[in-house]
Protein backbone atom coordinates (compact mmCIF):
# COMPACT_ATOMS: atom_id res chain seq x y z
CA UNK A 1 0.00 0.00 0.00
CA UNK A 2 0.96 3.38 -1.05
CA UNK A 3 1.78 5.41 2.67
CA UNK A 4 2.73 8.88 3.71
CA UNK A 5 5.07 8.69 6.92
CA UNK A 6 3.91 12.30 7.81
CA UNK A 7 -0.17 11.65 7.51
CA UNK A 8 -2.24 9.98 9.04
CA UNK A 9 -4.93 7.79 7.45
CA UNK A 10 -8.01 8.73 9.94
CA UNK A 11 -10.74 8.92 7.39
CA UNK A 12 -13.29 6.08 7.48
CA UNK A 13 -15.48 5.12 5.02
CA UNK A 14 -18.57 7.53 6.45
CA UNK A 15 -16.41 10.34 6.34
CA UNK A 16 -15.22 9.79 3.05
CA UNK A 17 -18.44 9.53 1.42
CA UNK A 18 -19.51 12.54 3.21
CA UNK A 19 -16.50 14.48 2.42
CA UNK A 20 -17.55 13.68 -0.90
CA UNK A 21 -21.22 14.14 -0.99
CA UNK A 22 -20.33 17.78 0.19
CA UNK A 23 -17.98 19.07 -1.83
CA UNK A 24 -20.55 17.74 -4.74
CA UNK A 25 -23.61 19.45 -3.14
CA UNK A 26 -23.41 22.92 -3.89
CA UNK A 27 -25.57 26.04 -3.83
CA UNK A 28 -26.90 25.27 -7.52
CA UNK A 29 -29.70 22.39 -6.13
CA UNK A 30 -31.33 25.70 -4.42
CA UNK A 31 -31.72 27.55 -7.51
CA UNK A 32 -31.31 25.33 -11.02
CA UNK A 33 -34.41 23.08 -10.95
CA UNK A 34 -36.72 26.52 -9.40
CA UNK A 35 -34.94 28.34 -12.39
CA UNK A 36 -35.24 25.92 -15.21
CA UNK A 37 -38.76 24.84 -14.58
CA UNK A 38 -40.20 27.22 -16.15
CA UNK A 39 -37.50 26.31 -20.21
CA UNK A 40 -37.68 22.39 -19.78
CA UNK A 41 -41.34 21.83 -18.26
CA UNK A 42 -41.85 18.93 -15.70
CA UNK A 43 -39.62 16.83 -17.17
CA UNK A 44 -36.84 18.82 -15.54
CA UNK A 45 -36.21 16.10 -13.54
CA UNK A 46 -34.89 13.78 -16.53
CA UNK A 47 -32.19 16.47 -16.74
CA UNK A 48 -30.98 15.14 -13.43
CA UNK A 49 -30.34 11.77 -14.66
CA UNK A 50 -28.85 12.93 -17.81
CA UNK A 51 -26.35 14.96 -16.15
CA UNK A 52 -24.75 12.66 -14.00
CA UNK A 53 -23.97 10.21 -16.99
CA UNK A 54 -20.34 12.40 -17.72
CA UNK A 55 -19.73 11.93 -14.21
CA UNK A 56 -20.00 8.42 -14.20
CA UNK A 57 -16.84 8.22 -16.59
CA UNK A 58 -14.43 10.49 -14.30
CA UNK A 59 -15.78 8.37 -10.78
CA UNK A 60 -14.87 5.76 -12.67
CA UNK A 61 -10.91 6.75 -13.32
CA UNK A 62 -11.03 8.27 -9.95
CA UNK A 63 -11.83 5.05 -8.53
CA UNK A 64 -9.12 3.55 -10.13
CA UNK A 65 -6.62 6.04 -9.59
CA UNK A 66 -7.08 6.68 -6.09
CA UNK A 67 -7.21 2.92 -4.90
CA UNK A 68 -4.13 2.19 -6.75
CA UNK A 69 -1.91 5.17 -5.40
CA UNK A 70 -3.61 6.56 -2.24
CA UNK A 71 -1.46 9.25 -1.55
CA UNK A 72 -2.20 12.56 -0.02
CA UNK A 73 -2.42 15.33 -3.05
CA UNK A 74 -3.75 12.50 -5.87
CA UNK A 75 -4.26 15.11 -8.62
CA UNK A 76 -0.67 16.89 -8.20
CA UNK A 77 1.33 13.44 -7.65
CA UNK A 78 -0.78 11.43 -10.28
CA UNK A 79 -0.82 14.10 -12.85
CA UNK A 80 2.91 15.00 -12.72
CA UNK A 81 3.77 11.33 -12.94
CA UNK A 82 1.91 11.17 -16.27
CA UNK A 83 2.74 14.72 -17.42
CA UNK A 84 5.83 15.42 -15.85
CA UNK A 85 7.02 18.29 -13.81
CA UNK A 86 5.03 21.27 -15.78
CA UNK A 87 1.68 19.41 -16.19
CA UNK A 88 1.67 18.60 -12.29
CA UNK A 89 2.69 22.28 -11.47
CA UNK A 90 -0.25 24.11 -13.42
CA UNK A 91 -2.56 21.45 -12.06
CA UNK A 92 -1.79 22.61 -8.55
CA UNK A 93 -1.37 26.21 -9.80
CA UNK A 94 -4.82 26.25 -11.61
CA UNK A 95 -6.17 24.39 -8.33
CA UNK A 96 -5.37 27.47 -5.95
CA UNK A 97 -7.22 30.04 -8.81
CA UNK A 98 -9.90 27.15 -8.05
CA UNK A 99 -10.50 27.18 -4.68
CA UNK A 100 -9.84 30.70 -4.47
CA UNK A 101 -12.82 30.54 -6.48
CA UNK A 102 -14.72 28.52 -4.50
CA UNK A 103 -14.03 30.18 -1.09
CA UNK A 104 -15.13 33.53 -2.42
CA UNK A 105 -18.32 31.92 -4.54
CA UNK A 106 -19.48 30.10 -1.33
CA UNK A 107 -18.78 32.57 1.22
CA UNK A 108 -20.50 35.07 -0.77
CA UNK A 109 -23.37 32.88 -1.56
CA UNK A 110 -23.82 31.66 2.37
CA UNK A 111 -23.80 35.58 3.21
CA UNK A 112 -26.64 36.17 0.52
CA UNK A 113 -29.04 33.23 1.77
CA UNK A 114 -28.30 34.55 5.77
CA UNK A 115 -29.29 37.81 3.85
CA UNK A 116 -32.30 37.06 2.99
CA UNK A 117 -33.52 35.06 5.79
CA UNK A 118 -32.80 37.79 8.18
CA UNK A 119 -34.31 40.70 5.57
CA UNK A 120 -30.68 42.37 5.31
CA UNK A 121 -31.52 46.22 3.54
CA UNK A 122 -30.18 46.28 -0.52
CA UNK A 123 -28.07 49.00 0.49
CA UNK A 124 -26.18 46.74 3.10
CA UNK A 125 -26.21 43.12 1.62
CA UNK A 126 -22.22 43.85 -0.09
CA UNK A 127 -20.88 44.60 3.22
CA UNK A 128 -23.06 42.15 5.08
CA UNK A 129 -22.10 39.90 2.14
CA UNK A 130 -18.55 39.95 2.65
CA UNK A 131 -18.07 40.45 6.30
CA UNK A 132 -20.91 37.09 6.81
CA UNK A 133 -17.67 35.44 4.16
CA UNK A 134 -14.61 36.29 5.66
CA UNK A 135 -16.45 34.55 8.71
CA UNK A 136 -17.25 31.56 7.18
CA UNK A 137 -13.49 31.43 5.50
CA UNK A 138 -11.71 32.20 9.08
CA UNK A 139 -13.76 29.60 11.12
CA UNK A 140 -13.39 26.64 8.29
CA UNK A 141 -9.79 27.59 8.13
CA UNK A 142 -9.08 26.91 11.77
CA UNK A 143 -11.49 23.59 11.81
CA UNK A 144 -9.11 22.35 9.46
CA UNK A 145 -5.88 22.92 11.58
CA UNK A 146 -7.13 19.77 14.17
CA UNK A 147 -6.88 16.31 13.12
CA UNK A 148 -7.92 15.00 10.16
CA UNK A 149 -10.20 12.51 12.14
CA UNK A 150 -11.94 15.32 13.55
CA UNK A 151 -12.04 17.18 10.60
CA UNK A 152 -13.48 14.58 9.12
CA UNK A 153 -16.10 13.62 11.63
CA UNK A 154 -17.02 18.02 11.43
CA UNK A 155 -17.37 17.42 7.62
CA UNK A 156 -20.08 14.20 7.98
CA UNK A 157 -22.12 16.01 10.59
CA UNK A 158 -22.64 19.26 8.78
CA UNK A 159 -22.92 17.52 5.91
CA UNK A 160 -25.53 15.54 7.08
CA UNK A 161 -27.21 18.40 8.62
CA UNK A 162 -27.03 21.01 5.98
CA UNK A 163 -27.20 18.91 2.76
CA UNK A 164 -29.15 15.80 3.58
CA UNK A 165 -31.18 17.19 5.97
CA UNK A 166 -32.62 20.09 4.61
CA UNK A 167 -33.48 18.53 1.00
CA UNK A 168 -35.38 15.23 2.78
CA UNK A 169 -37.16 18.30 4.76
CA UNK A 170 -38.25 19.63 1.60
CA UNK A 171 -38.76 16.42 -0.17
CA UNK A 172 -41.12 15.29 2.52
CA UNK A 173 -42.99 18.70 3.02
CA UNK A 174 -43.65 18.73 -0.69
CA UNK A 175 -45.49 15.93 -0.83
CA UNK A 176 -48.88 16.51 0.60
CA UNK A 177 -48.37 19.91 -2.20
CA UNK A 178 -47.39 17.09 -4.57
CA UNK A 179 -49.71 17.47 -8.08
CA UNK A 180 -49.41 14.47 -10.37
CA UNK A 181 -51.48 16.75 -13.30
CA UNK A 182 -48.48 18.49 -13.10
CA UNK A 183 -46.87 15.39 -15.48
CA UNK A 184 -49.60 15.08 -17.89
CA UNK A 185 -47.52 16.58 -20.36
CA UNK A 186 -44.34 15.48 -19.99
CA UNK A 187 -42.51 17.30 -22.79
CA UNK A 188 -44.78 20.88 -23.44
CA UNK A 189 -41.27 23.01 -24.60
CA UNK A 190 -40.02 19.78 -26.55
CA UNK A 191 -37.30 17.28 -25.52
CA UNK A 192 -34.10 19.66 -26.64
CA UNK A 193 -35.06 21.96 -23.72
CA UNK A 194 -34.35 19.10 -20.83
CA UNK A 195 -31.11 18.17 -22.63
CA UNK A 196 -29.41 21.90 -22.76
CA UNK A 197 -30.71 21.83 -18.73
CA UNK A 198 -28.97 18.36 -18.79
CA UNK A 199 -25.47 20.45 -19.75
CA UNK A 200 -25.79 22.77 -17.05
CA UNK A 201 -26.95 20.41 -14.27
CA UNK A 202 -23.93 18.36 -15.07
CA UNK A 203 -22.23 21.14 -13.17
CA UNK A 204 -24.20 19.85 -9.72
CA UNK A 205 -22.45 16.55 -10.05
CA UNK A 206 -18.48 17.99 -10.31
CA UNK A 207 -15.80 17.04 -7.25
CA UNK A 208 -15.74 13.46 -7.80
CA UNK A 209 -12.10 14.00 -8.08
CA UNK A 210 -11.85 15.68 -4.79
CA UNK A 211 -10.68 11.53 -2.74
CA UNK A 212 -7.76 11.87 -4.96
CA UNK A 213 -6.68 14.70 -2.97
CA UNK A 214 -7.55 13.21 0.37
CA UNK A 215 -6.81 9.11 -0.57
CA UNK A 216 -3.60 9.70 1.12
CA UNK A 217 -5.18 9.77 4.37
CA UNK A 218 -8.30 7.41 4.20
CA UNK A 219 -8.33 4.17 5.79
CA UNK A 220 -7.89 1.43 3.57
CA UNK A 221 -8.18 3.00 0.50
CA UNK A 222 -7.82 -0.41 -1.92
CA UNK A 223 -11.20 -1.00 -0.39
CA UNK A 224 -12.83 2.39 0.76
CA UNK A 225 -12.03 4.59 -1.83
CA UNK A 226 -14.17 2.71 -4.86
CA UNK A 227 -16.82 2.02 -2.14
CA UNK A 228 -16.72 6.04 -1.02
CA UNK A 229 -17.20 6.97 -4.42
CA UNK A 230 -19.85 4.05 -5.56
CA UNK A 231 -22.11 4.95 -2.62
CA UNK A 232 -21.93 8.78 -2.52
CA UNK A 233 -22.70 8.29 -6.44
CA UNK A 234 -26.28 6.61 -5.71
CA UNK A 235 -26.76 8.97 -3.10
CA UNK A 236 -26.35 12.21 -5.04
CA UNK A 237 -28.47 10.66 -8.11
CA UNK A 238 -31.28 10.01 -5.70
CA UNK A 239 -31.20 13.25 -3.39
CA UNK A 240 -31.18 15.43 -7.24
CA UNK A 241 -33.46 13.37 -9.10
CA UNK A 242 -35.67 13.66 -6.10
CA UNK A 243 -35.66 16.88 -5.69
CA UNK A 244 -36.32 17.74 -8.75
CA UNK A 245 -39.20 15.80 -9.24
CA UNK A 246 -40.79 17.34 -6.02
CA UNK A 247 -40.29 21.06 -7.49
CA UNK A 248 -41.54 20.05 -10.81
CA UNK A 249 -44.64 17.93 -8.74
CA UNK A 250 -45.49 21.51 -6.31
CA UNK A 251 -44.72 24.12 -9.10
CA UNK A 252 -46.89 24.50 -12.30
CA UNK A 253 -43.74 24.51 -15.41
CA UNK A 254 -45.88 28.06 -16.57
CA UNK A 255 -45.23 30.07 -13.34
CA UNK A 256 -41.51 31.65 -13.30
CA UNK A 257 -39.85 31.03 -9.92
CA UNK A 258 -36.19 31.79 -9.33
CA UNK A 259 -35.43 29.90 -6.27
CA UNK A 260 -36.08 26.41 -4.20
CA UNK A 261 -36.67 28.36 -1.58
CA UNK A 262 -39.59 30.38 -3.08
CA UNK A 263 -41.29 27.71 -3.94
CA UNK A 264 -41.09 27.22 -0.39
CA UNK A 265 -42.24 30.65 0.50
CA UNK A 266 -45.10 31.30 -2.18
CA UNK A 267 -46.52 27.47 -1.76
CA UNK A 268 -46.73 27.53 2.39
CA UNK A 269 -44.92 24.32 2.06
CA UNK A 270 -42.80 25.46 5.62
CA UNK A 271 -44.54 27.29 8.46
CA UNK A 272 -42.94 30.80 8.42
CA UNK A 273 -40.24 30.01 11.12
CA UNK A 274 -39.38 26.63 9.32
CA UNK A 275 -38.58 28.26 6.61
CA UNK A 276 -35.73 30.95 8.33
CA UNK A 277 -34.63 27.37 9.91
CA UNK A 278 -34.43 25.97 6.26
CA UNK A 279 -32.65 28.59 4.51
CA UNK A 280 -30.01 28.60 7.79
CA UNK A 281 -29.85 24.79 6.46
CA UNK A 282 -28.92 25.95 3.21
CA UNK A 283 -26.31 28.17 4.31
CA UNK A 284 -24.64 25.71 6.58
CA UNK A 285 -25.35 22.89 3.03
CA UNK A 286 -22.88 25.44 1.35
CA UNK A 287 -20.36 25.91 4.21
CA UNK A 288 -20.00 21.65 3.32
CA UNK A 289 -18.28 22.81 0.52
CA UNK A 290 -16.03 25.27 1.74
CA UNK A 291 -14.53 22.73 4.56
CA UNK A 292 -13.57 19.79 2.23
CA UNK A 293 -12.55 22.27 -0.34
CA UNK A 294 -9.57 23.83 2.39
CA UNK A 295 -9.07 19.92 3.74
CA UNK A 296 -8.33 18.37 0.02
CA UNK A 297 -6.36 20.64 -1.71
CA UNK A 298 -4.15 21.78 0.78
CA UNK A 299 -2.54 18.54 0.02
CA UNK A 300 -1.47 19.21 -3.11
CA UNK A 301 0.19 21.97 -2.25
CA UNK A 302 1.90 20.28 -0.02
CA UNK A 303 3.06 17.48 -2.09
CA UNK A 304 4.39 19.80 -4.61
CA UNK A 305 6.47 22.14 -2.46
CA UNK A 306 8.04 18.24 -1.13
CA UNK A 307 9.35 18.39 -4.96
CA UNK A 308 10.56 21.81 -4.58
CA UNK A 309 8.43 23.09 -7.45
CA UNK A 310 6.41 25.16 -4.33
CA UNK A 311 8.57 27.40 -2.15
CA UNK A 312 9.39 24.43 0.59
CA UNK A 313 7.77 26.48 3.83
CA UNK A 314 4.36 25.00 2.43
CA UNK A 315 5.74 21.72 3.12
CA UNK A 316 4.97 21.57 6.63
CA UNK A 317 2.76 19.76 8.29
CA UNK A 318 2.27 20.31 12.43
CA UNK A 319 3.61 17.65 14.58
CA UNK A 320 0.68 16.93 16.75
CA UNK A 321 -2.49 17.58 14.79
CA UNK A 322 -0.74 16.03 11.16
CA UNK A 323 -2.05 18.69 8.87
CA UNK A 324 -0.30 21.13 6.46
CA UNK A 325 -1.40 24.60 8.07
CA UNK A 326 1.43 26.56 5.71
CA UNK A 327 -0.38 25.44 2.83
CA UNK A 328 -4.19 25.67 4.85
CA UNK A 329 -3.18 29.45 5.53
CA UNK A 330 -2.17 30.08 1.77
CA UNK A 331 -5.89 28.68 0.01
CA UNK A 332 -7.05 31.05 2.80
CA UNK A 333 -5.22 34.32 2.24
CA UNK A 334 -6.29 33.80 -1.72
CA UNK A 335 -9.84 32.80 -0.67
CA UNK A 336 -9.77 36.28 1.33
CA UNK A 337 -8.48 38.54 -1.49
CA UNK A 338 -11.23 36.87 -3.67
CA UNK A 339 -13.76 37.44 -1.59
CA UNK A 340 -13.29 40.88 -1.06
CA UNK A 341 -12.15 42.20 -4.62
CA UNK A 342 -13.86 39.38 -7.26
CA UNK A 343 -17.09 39.81 -5.70
CA UNK A 344 -17.56 43.59 -5.74
CA UNK A 345 -15.49 44.27 -8.56
CA UNK A 346 -17.97 41.72 -10.95
CA UNK A 347 -20.68 43.76 -9.14
CA UNK A 348 -19.36 47.11 -9.81
CA UNK A 349 -18.36 46.70 -13.50
CA UNK A 350 -21.11 44.37 -14.75
CA UNK A 351 -23.96 45.93 -12.97
CA UNK A 352 -25.09 42.36 -11.61
CA UNK A 353 -26.15 41.20 -8.26
CA UNK A 354 -23.79 39.40 -5.85
CA UNK A 355 -25.55 36.27 -6.91
CA UNK A 356 -24.42 36.40 -10.46
CA UNK A 357 -21.20 37.92 -9.76
CA UNK A 358 -20.48 34.83 -6.93
CA UNK A 359 -21.95 32.39 -10.05
CA UNK A 360 -19.54 33.94 -12.42
CA UNK A 361 -16.78 32.97 -10.22
CA UNK A 362 -18.23 29.24 -10.09
CA UNK A 363 -18.10 28.88 -13.83
CA UNK A 364 -13.92 29.60 -13.01
CA UNK A 365 -14.14 26.80 -10.77
CA UNK A 366 -15.64 24.18 -13.15
CA UNK A 367 -12.92 25.07 -16.07
CA UNK A 368 -10.57 24.80 -13.67
CA UNK A 369 -11.97 21.11 -12.37
CA UNK A 370 -12.46 20.12 -16.44
CA UNK A 371 -9.15 21.48 -17.23
CA UNK A 372 -7.65 18.90 -14.40
CA UNK A 373 -10.24 16.08 -15.46
CA UNK A 374 -8.35 15.75 -18.86
CA UNK A 375 -4.90 14.48 -18.10
CA UNK A 376 -6.34 12.20 -15.48
CA UNK A 377 -8.45 10.45 -17.66
CA UNK A 378 -5.99 10.49 -20.42
CA UNK A 379 -3.39 9.88 -17.97
CA UNK A 380 -5.25 6.69 -16.36
CA UNK A 381 -4.86 4.48 -19.90
CA UNK A 382 -1.27 4.66 -19.91
CA UNK A 383 -1.11 4.46 -15.97
CA UNK A 384 -0.67 0.44 -16.44
CA UNK A 385 1.68 0.47 -18.31
CA UNK A 386 3.88 3.55 -17.16
CA UNK A 387 3.35 2.64 -13.40
CA UNK A 388 2.80 -1.71 -13.38
CA UNK A 389 3.71 -1.95 -9.59
CA UNK A 390 1.00 0.48 -8.50
CA UNK A 391 -1.61 -0.86 -10.93
CA UNK A 392 -1.13 -4.31 -9.54
CA UNK A 393 -1.34 -2.80 -5.78
CA UNK A 394 -5.01 -1.24 -7.15
CA UNK A 395 -7.76 -2.42 -4.85
CA UNK A 396 -10.48 -1.60 -7.72
CA UNK A 397 -8.74 -3.16 -11.32
CA UNK A 398 -10.99 -3.10 -14.19
CA UNK A 399 -9.63 -4.09 -17.39
CA UNK A 400 -7.32 -2.91 -19.94
CA UNK A 401 -10.35 -2.27 -22.27
CA UNK A 402 -12.54 -0.50 -19.67
CA UNK A 403 -9.77 1.61 -18.61
CA UNK A 404 -9.58 2.63 -21.90
CA UNK A 405 -13.50 3.43 -22.60
CA UNK A 406 -14.03 5.46 -19.20
CA UNK A 407 -10.91 7.18 -20.10
CA UNK A 408 -11.60 8.55 -23.66
CA UNK A 409 -15.28 9.02 -22.88
CA UNK A 410 -14.52 10.95 -19.32
CA UNK A 411 -11.55 13.52 -21.47
CA UNK A 412 -14.28 13.86 -24.44
CA UNK A 413 -17.14 14.85 -22.19
CA UNK A 414 -14.33 16.98 -20.04
CA UNK A 415 -13.35 18.62 -23.49
CA UNK A 416 -17.02 19.26 -24.40
CA UNK A 417 -18.40 20.98 -20.91
CA UNK A 418 -15.29 23.07 -21.70
CA UNK A 419 -15.36 24.08 -25.05
CA UNK A 420 -19.61 24.94 -24.18
CA UNK A 421 -18.34 27.03 -21.13
CA UNK A 422 -16.44 29.29 -23.01
CA UNK A 423 -18.87 29.55 -25.85
CA UNK A 424 -21.20 31.21 -22.92
CA UNK A 425 -21.43 35.01 -23.39
CA UNK A 426 -21.34 35.95 -19.86
CA UNK A 427 -19.01 33.43 -18.54
CA UNK A 428 -16.92 32.60 -21.34
CA UNK A 429 -15.88 36.65 -20.98
CA UNK A 430 -15.05 36.21 -17.16
CA UNK A 431 -13.33 33.09 -17.60
CA UNK A 432 -11.12 34.18 -20.37
CA UNK A 433 -10.62 37.40 -18.35
CA UNK A 434 -9.34 35.34 -15.43
CA UNK A 435 -8.12 32.15 -16.15
CA UNK A 436 -5.34 33.18 -19.29
CA UNK A 437 -4.30 35.66 -17.37
CA UNK A 438 -3.23 33.19 -14.10
CA UNK A 439 -2.37 30.83 -16.22
CA UNK A 440 -0.04 32.62 -18.18
CA UNK A 441 1.72 34.07 -14.95
CA UNK A 442 1.76 30.26 -14.13
CA UNK A 443 4.00 29.72 -16.90
CA UNK A 444 6.06 31.90 -16.35
CA UNK A 445 6.65 31.16 -12.95
CA UNK A 446 7.28 27.27 -13.02
CA UNK A 447 10.09 28.06 -15.99
CA UNK A 448 11.83 30.20 -13.80
CA UNK A 449 11.50 27.56 -11.40
CA UNK A 450 12.43 24.86 -12.89
CA UNK A 451 16.19 26.83 -14.27
CA UNK A 452 16.75 27.57 -10.58
CA UNK A 453 16.55 24.33 -9.56
CA UNK A 454 18.93 22.99 -12.80
CA UNK A 455 21.40 25.48 -12.07
CA UNK A 456 21.12 23.78 -8.27
CA UNK A 457 21.05 20.20 -9.84
CA UNK A 458 17.86 19.42 -9.45
CA UNK A 459 16.66 16.85 -12.04
CA UNK A 460 12.59 17.22 -11.93
CA UNK A 461 12.43 14.50 -14.98
CA UNK A 462 14.61 11.89 -12.43
CA UNK A 463 11.84 13.15 -9.79
CA UNK A 464 8.90 12.25 -11.23
CA UNK A 465 9.78 8.68 -12.22
CA UNK A 466 9.52 8.10 -8.51
CA UNK A 467 7.38 7.68 -5.15
CA UNK A 468 6.98 11.50 -3.85
CA UNK A 469 9.69 12.63 -0.60
CA UNK A 470 7.83 11.56 2.64
CA UNK A 471 5.83 8.53 0.73
CA UNK A 472 6.60 4.95 0.64
CA UNK A 473 4.79 1.83 -0.54
CA UNK A 474 4.37 -0.54 2.43
CA UNK A 475 2.07 -3.78 2.61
Amino acid sequence: MVEDKELSRGLNLPMAIFIIVGMVIGASIWVNPAAYLSETGPAMFFAYLLAIIPAVFVAYISAYLGSAFPVAGGSYVITSRILGGFGGFMAVWLIILAVGSTLAYLGATFGVFLAQAFLIPADFELIFVILVGLVVLTVFYFLNWIKIELSGLIELIITLVGDVLVMVIFIVAAIPAFNPSNFSNLFPLGVTPVLFAALVFFFSYVGFTLILDVAGEVKNPKKNIPRALLISFVILLSLYTLQALMVAGVQPYNVVVGTVLEIILTGGLLPQGMVVFVAILIAVAIASTVHPSYMAYSRDILMISRENLFPKKFSKVHEKHKTPIPALTLLYIIGVIFLITFIPILRSLAGITIELAATLLSAVVGVVVLIIQIPLCIGAIFFRKKFPEWHEKAGFKPSSIMIKIFGILGAIFSALFLLLLFLDPDAGLIISMIVFPFMGIGIILYFIKSSRLKKAGVDIKATMRKLPESVSIDE
